[in-house]
Order: C-alpha cells, then sequence, then structure tokens
C-alpha cells in the first residue's frame, strides 16, 4: 500500500511539473553556438554561396509518435506557413499527452538558423562564406533543404527525456548527390521548462555544426 501511495504521489508531481505551463504557446529564442566551439582550418580559397534553405519538414495533425513535428490550438492543417517556420517543439504532460507548442520568437525561423549555423560552419572549416559568387575563387552554390528540425520529450518513471534531431540535404551545383547532415541530441531533465526545450536544440545545433565543418564540399 505505501508503494503504491509512493507512485501515485510520484505520478501526480509528474504531471503537475510537466503541464503547468503546458497547455499555452511559448516563444522562445535560440542562439547559434559559438563559432569558437569549432576548430578553425586554413583557407581552402572557396567561396560558398547558401543560394536557398527550405523548410521540408512534414507537420501531422495528431502523430503518435513525438518525433513528428504538430501543432496544438488551430492544428498543423490549419496552421500558417509562417507559424511552421518558427515551430520547434510540442509540449506534452506527464502521461505523454500533447499540449501546448514552442515556436521561435518573431524574427527566428527555422530557416535562418540552419542558415547561420551552416555560415558559422563553414567559415570555421575555411570556406569564404558570401551572398553571391566569386570572381577571385572558386564558388560552390548551395542549396539546403530541411528535413528534420525538431525536439520532443518522454515521460518517464524517474525523469522527462529530452530529444533533438536536425536533418537537412545539401544540394551543391554541379553535385549529382546530396550531401546529409544528421545531428541529435538527448538528456534527461526533471523540470518540462522553456529552458529545457532551448537547452536540448541547442546540444543538437552544436553537433550539427560539428558534423557541418568536417564536410568537404568540393
Amino acid at each position: 500500500m505505501k508503494n503504491l501511495l509512493r507512485f501515485a504521489v510520484l505520478i501526480g508531481t509528474i504531471v503537475s511539473i510537466t503541464s503547468g505551463c503546458a497547455t499555452n504557446r511559448s516563444e522562445v529564442q535560440l542562439a547559434i553556438p559559438a563559432s569558437s566551439s569549432l576548430q578553425a582550418s586554413a583557407s581552402k580559397g572557396v567561396t560558398v554561396v547558401i543560394r536557398s534553405v527550405k523548410d521540408e519538414r512534414v507537420f501531422e495533425n495528431s502523430p503518435s509518435d513525438p518525433s513528428i513535428p504538430s501543432l496544438g490550438f488551430e492544428g498543423s492543417a490549419n496552421a500558417t506557413q509562417e507559424l511552421k517556420s518558427r515551430a520547434i517543439a510540442r509540449k506534452r504532460n506527464g502521461f505523454g499527452k500533447a499540449l501546448g507548442d514552442v515556436v521561435l520568437q518573431d524574427g527566428q525561423t527555422v530557416p535562418a538558423i540552419v542558415q547561420e549555423s551552416l555560415s558559422s560552419a563553414f567559415q570555421q572549416a575555411g570556406y569564404r562564406v558570401a551572398k553571391e559568387a566569386s570572381a577571385s575563387s572558386p564558388t560552390l552554390l548551395v542549396d539546403v533543404r530541411i528535413r528534420k528540425f525538431w525536439a520532443w520529450m518522454t515521460p518517464g518513471f524517474w525523469a522527462l527525456t529530452f530529444e533533438s534531431r536536425i536533418e537537412t540535404d545539401l544540394n551543391i551545383e554541379g553535385k549529382v548527390a546530396p550531401i546529409a547532415i544528421q545531428a541529435y541530441a538527448t538528456e534527461s531533465r526533471q523540470l518540462g521548462t522553456d529552458s529545457a526545450w532551448m537547452e536540448i536544440i541547442g546540444k543538437a545545433l552544436q553537433d550539427f555544426q560539428t558534423k557541418a565543418g568536417a564536410l568537404t564540399l568540393h
């Protein structure tokens, strides 16, 4: 009986700490990981132009898998493309039920975050990143497709598991096959706060930048 009582108290605590503000829509601001954390290399004498970044994430209305993007309130089917471009996570209560959203603040979008992260990584790798082709050096024109950029939470017995995954394809003009970048991060937390979402995505972004900086584009 005591064990059952403790279990009931534990479940009630988990529900209360994860759903207190879980029904609302949080707006957060992500910081691009500092470029100093990446290992700079000598100049490659090549210019990179990120010509386009397309958000090709697929949102569903009521996915059973929390790693699939979705939106509350009006639902994914009725959400504007502008809102989808800022959506990065979906809150859940202690039983895993989807509730409110986590979106980027006005002025930030997922494509902009990805472009800034790639620019920083390429510069640290020795490429010159510019807005247009260079007449003085070979230029690589890159089109980016965002396949995944999402964070999710899974409730556990003692803690909450936060995960984040970022996947992109880089299409370089003149090359047949795209270059895939896949990044992932996970950690355990006791509380489902806005800072928890920001930190888990920040870790995935760090992994993304590190892998992008290790690529040979030419």
